[in-house]
């Protein structure tokens, strides 16, 4: 027992850096996970309260992990064996907690289960779903009152259609009443995975995501009008990049709102089946409230219930929200409301326990009924009413934890990851309840309100239409937050307007545009946070005046040149510049912001001094080194390398994404709480001291011609990448291996690579050669890219094979000299699995003969066929397979790999001019999980399905497969769908019908059945 614990005592001493490695490790999976469950929060209240219990454990331990990691960080190897111990120690201890909490999150994550629903909605659900899987109807509408619960609906449904696998894609986009197309276009390619370029066209993102639906065998688009008041002839599908049903059958609608004319008249629209979300009935309106409050309520109160539930005027969103604020508080809570339970009421005693949440949700009401973008809530967290907030990072985490309490309530929903709202009826309600409010919010628009109103506002929000009398001065002495907008140019505010609100902590310009900023503005001494989004001020001099700013946001607005004395902003945390296309920053204005931790250039600043010239026209990159609190930079682009320090090196910062040297988007559209790098160098800045430390950290890496280097792993010298999650290689001519092992010494690199994409590279031969690996090399590799790498004859030799347990998605394509894409040694074709390989793609390899091929061994090259019997993919679901011209068969006749392709949902061939069959006997029978098969432009196919060998006498197999739906086009030598017994060639009855895929069928119509193959077959040999 003694030794046990001198050994662990030991572990705590000898092993820190690894200890401390895997700190980071275990921090960063419960980020993830936090992120998740965040995402994922339901309306299911008996767990809402856990959910939300959990998530601020997770913020206290991350804080409580970064604060540890950035004390000891440092030290791991530091000779003295007292701190050594107590890091090792206190670091396992973490670690602990964190694997606890983990787990634990797993049960708070979303399924479709957890959504509360009454039992009225069972049978509308049913039939919802019924109408989704029906192929005659093309698009499904859903209308009810606002509040009453379409959106939750909307969600539970897109949950189950993913679970049930219905479609290969869903999409589900909330809209408002001012929709706004690039937002629409965005919110599509985000769920689909699509990079928009800052600056394209509408119409060329249009085209681009209508291209990438119809790539989908079957969508389900969902279009949730949250406040029911689009124009449905505004509202165009076909612009937003939705294609129509005439280009693509596939493509499904599921369209909720309040207002029935917008589902039965939605422009590029096909007429809907429609289904009526009613208002809840009394008594299931009580029960439910009574099941979400938990316990039995009393006779006493049980007036009070009905008169509660009757005020909710059968919202189901703001039921939630009070039955949650009341769970398990007992009697004495419900009495408090007896006296009043007006809907105001109600909400304000929901939130009564939390000043800060009803702050927020005041200052999303005032915003407007429509989506507001998360950037703008960071800005509107230093109003003045939110405690604690000392660093950029802390306003952050309040605002996260803030709008994952409004979600818990059931009170905003969210519109991907960056937008969220206030669900209808909860704003309506919200409105009237600032107008009660002490601290009182308003919207001021058409008419100007009186004096007596004015001096009590808190939070404003201004709109300046045409009619509207400005006053010369803003008479609102208590004000601490203020929205101004405007209608037209013409509209502006006057120079002394903002003299009477010296108390304003937050400012939001948006869309103005004049010389200078009112003369006025400089009065505004307490400003914490301004914003000047869309805005052309020519000269903002004036802002510099405000020292105690700590956000500067100047989204979209047109400045040529930041003015000199910006440097005296001492305070400043926050700084966003962009798509401002700025190009100047003068010497010595960035080292001067000093408490600055997060800078923020996409599509701005990028003319950086070069080092060693002698211009003092511009700032240098090694002013940000004098930066001590930056922890975070987006899109810093440095099109010259020769503006790189050699020394240059990040210590302090927890993110970013840098592009250094020309030819790349000056916007990173993927995570940008990573660590990412993209780098066009030539051979002299590949070894600068400051980029291979970078290097060595980085975890998102993209790699452009990168002069004379050949080998990624051993020329760019960079202890195997440790931290790498993906790589991606373009355009390199020179590069001929990512790694190379030698002698028997095991190659350990890439451990945390999950990701990798090869393109372009001319000479490239291998992924990994020489040498065996480490159980961790490329370990948890779960998607590889090859495509346009002419010189590459194999993908993989059998070592890699046994170190990628976790290959989920493989894409090949357009690599001309590919003969196998597993090369093993010897005469004989050892056993191949990919225990989790989902989706196949091989596309344009015109000299594969093998999936898996054996030195030496003609048989693969007599007649080539893709799997033998000993490659196993018990898990794939997708198999993409294009102008693979050298198959002859996909599996051959005797293949009889048992549990292997059974899962095998989506297969799709075409121009596969060799090819002759597609499933042999011993795989027809283990197809039930089939749904979409598609065979085009294969000019020697002659048989689809076979479910008997030609030359037996045994009796065929029944085929079943009751969900799949086929597409057969141009296949002229066509004489089978399937082999089987009974059964003459459809060949000679139906000669002349068969280049158009079936009897009766044009070439473009889709065969769809949910019959066994054998009836189906029947139906027509009987015609």
């Amino acid at each position: 027992m003694k030794a046990a614990v001198v050994v662990h005592q030991l572990g705590n001493l000898i092993s820190n850096r690894s200890i401390l490695e895997n700190l980071k490790t275990e921090l960063k999976n419960l980020q993830d996970q936090k992120k998740r469950v965040g995402i994922n929060l339901t309306l299911h209240y008996e767990k809402l309260q856990t959910q939300s219990e959990w998530l601020k454990r997770v913020d206290e331990i991350l804080g409580l992990g970064d604060r540890f990691l950035d004390d000891y960080e440092g030290k791991s190897t530091c000779t003295n064996f007292l701190l050594r111990y107590k890091v090792g120690k206190q670091s396992r201890k973490m670690q602990q907690v964190i694997s606890q909490l983990i787990e634990e999150g797993k049960s708070h994550l979303s399924t479709a289960r957890d959504y509360e629903r009454p039992e009225s909605r069972d049978d509308t659900i049913e039939d919802i779903m019924k109408a989704l899987k029906n192929p005659s109807i093309q698009a499904v509408g859903v209308w009810g009152l606002g509040g009453i619960g379409t959106t939750p609906l909307a969600k539970h449904i897109r949950e189950k259609a993913e679970e049930q696998k219905l479609f290969t894609a869903v999409v589900g986009i909330i809209v408002t009443d001012k929709p706004d197309q690039e937002q629409v276009q965005k919110a599509i390619a985000d769920e689909l995975g699509v990079q928009l370029i800052n600056g394209e066209s509408l119409v060329k993102r249009r085209n681009k995501l209508r291209q990438r639906i119809k790539r989908e065998q079957n969508c389900l688009i969902i279009i949730d009008d949250t406040w029911g008041e689009l124009d449905p002839q505004e509202f165009d599908l076909e612009e937003f990049g939705v294609p129509p049903g005439n280009e693509h059958a596939g493509c499904k609608l599921l369209l909720t709102s309040g207002n029935m004319n917008f589902i039965q008249n939605l422009k590029g629209a096909s007429k809907p089946k429609v289904f009526q979300l009613e208002a809840l009935q009394k008594e299931e309106a009580q029960m439910l409230f009574q099941k979400m409050v938990g316990g039995v309520v009393e006779d006493q109160a049980s007036s009070i219930v009905e008169e509660i539930v009757r005020s909710c005027e059968g919202s189901t969103s703001l039921i939630y929200a009070i039955a949650k604020a009341l769970k398990n508080k007992g009697l004495d809570a419900l009495m408090q409301l007896k006296e009043n339970t007006s809907p105001t009421k109600l909400l304000s005693f929901c939130l009564e326990q939390n000043e800060e949440l009803k702050s927020l949700l005041l200052l999303l009401t005032i915003r407007g009924r429509r989506f507001i973008n998360i950037y703008s809530i960071y800005i509107d967290m230093w109003a003045g009413v939110f405690k604690n907030l000392e660093t950029a990072d802390s306003a952050r985490k309040k605002r996260d934890s803030l709008i994952s309490d409004l979600k818990a309530y059931g009170l905003v929903v969210e519109n991907g990851k960056e937008w969220v709202g206030v669900d209808d009826y909860i704003w309506h309600t919200a409105n009237r309840m600032a107008q009660q409010d002490p601290r009182r919010a308003s919207m001021i628009s058409r008419e100007w309100p009186s004096e007596e109103l004015l001096k009590d506002l808190h939070f404003c929000n201004i709109h300046l239409v045409s009619d509207l009398q400005v006053p010369e001065r803003l008479q609102c002495p208590n004000l601490k937050h203020l929205l101004i907008s405007r209608e037209n140019p013409t509209i502006d505010v006057p120079e002394s307007f903002f003299e009477e609100t010296k108390l304003l902590k937050v400012l939001d310009f948006v869309s103005f545009s004049r010389p200078n900023l009112p003369i006025s503005f400089v009065s505004l001494k307490d400003l914490e946070a301004l914003s000047m989004y869309q805005c052309n001020f020519g000269d903002i001099t004036k802002v510099c005046e405000l020292t105690n700013l700590r956000m500067l946001g100047l989204l979209q607005s047109k400045i040529q040149q930041l003015p000199v004395q910006i440097g005296q902003l001492q305070k400043l945390l926050f700084l966003d510049l962009r798509d401002t296309y700025l190009q100047v920053i003068p010497p010595n204005v960035l080292s001067n912001l000093t408490s600055l931790e997060e800078l923020y250039l996409r599509n701005s600043f990028c003319n950086w001094k070069i080092e060693m010239s002698s211009s003092e026209n511009n700032a240098s990159l090694k002013e940000l080194t004098f930066l001590k609190h930056l922890e975070y930079i987006e899109d810093l682009y440095v099109p010259d390398p020769q503006a790189w320090p050699v020394e240059m090196f990040f210590r302090n910062l927890r993110s970013y994404t840098i592009f250094i040297g020309d030819g790349w988007s000056r916007q990173h559209d993927g995570d940008h709480d990573l660590k990412t790098l993209k780098l066009n160098l030539n051979r002299r800045f590949q070894s600068d001291d400051g980029i291979k430390k970078m290097l060595k950290e980085v975890q998102v890496l993209h790699l452009n011609t990168l002069s004379g280097v050949q080998n990624v792993l051993n020329d760019l010298e960079c202890d195997g990448f440790p931290q790498l999650q993906s790589l991606f290689i373009q355009n390199n001519d020179a590069l001929k291996c990512i790694a190379t092992g030698s002698g028997n010494d095991p190659l350990d690199a890439f451990p945390n690579l999950e990701s990798l994409s090869l393109s372009i590279l001319s000479n490239l031969k291998h992924i990994c050669h020489g040498g065996p690996l480490t159980e961790k090399s490329f370990f948890k590799l779960r998607v590889i890219k090859v495509e346009k790498c002419s010189e590459m004859r194999c993908l993989f030799s059998k070592s890699m094979i046994n170190g990628l347990p976790h290959l989920a998605t493989l894409n090949v394509s357009l690599c001309q000299s590919i003969k196998a894409i597993v090369l093993v040694e010897g005469a004989e074709n050892p056993p191949i699995e990919f225990p989790q390989l989902c989706s196949l793609t091989l596309q344009g390899l015109p000299a594969l003969i093998s999936f898996c091929s054996s030195e030496g061994s003609p048989s693969s090259i007599d007649t080539p066929t893709l799997f033998h019997d000993k490659v196993s993919c018990p898990n794939l679901e997708t198999m993409v397979i294009f102008e693979v011209s050298e198959l002859r068969t996909i599996w051959n006749g005797g293949y009889d790999a048992e549990n292997s392709f059974w899962k095998l949902k989506n297969v799709n061939i075409k121009y596969c001019e060799n090819l002759r069959t597609v499933f042999p006997v011993n795989l027809s029978k283990n197809l039930d999980n089939l749904k979409m098969l598609e065979v085009t432009n294969c000019s020697s196919m002659t048989s689809i399905f076979t479910v008997m060998r030609q030359d037996s006498r045994i009796p065929g197999l029944q085929l079943s497969i009751p969900m799949l739906q086929i597409n057969l086009r141009n296949l002229p030598k066509l004489e089978y769908v399937c082999v089987t017994e009974g059964f003459e060639t459809l060949k000679e009855r139906f000669e002349d019908e068969w280049h158009a895929g079936l009897p009766g069928l044009s070439a473009n119509e889709r065969i769809e059945h949910g019959r066994k193959m054998k009836k189906y077959l029947e139906e027509y040999l009987n015609m």
